[in-house]
């Protein structure tokens, strides 16, 4: 049996006043849990970005030759 399943046989035997009581106690840690895991959401993602290969700079060379070609119709 699961210990969720453990959970809810022993709720059901509660007085539906400490059934409620219960219940905030899990929304409680839900609301706990929720910040731990977006901070390893941002984790993963910091990491999958750092492993992308190197972006080149862009100079302001490279812009005016852009605009200088776009000027020009190439």
């Amino acid at each position: 049996m699961s210990t969720a399943d453990l959970i809810y046989e022993k709720a059901k035997t509660l007085p539906e006043r400490l059934q409620s009581e219960a219940l905030s106690f899990v929304e409680y840690l839900e609301r706990r849990r929720a910040p731990q895991a977006e901070v390893a959401q941002w984790q993963r993602l910091l990491r999958e970005t750092q492993n992308l290969s190197a972006v080149r700079q862009v100079t302001d060379e490279d812009i005016a030759s852009e605009i200088a070609a776009y000027r020009d119709g190439r």
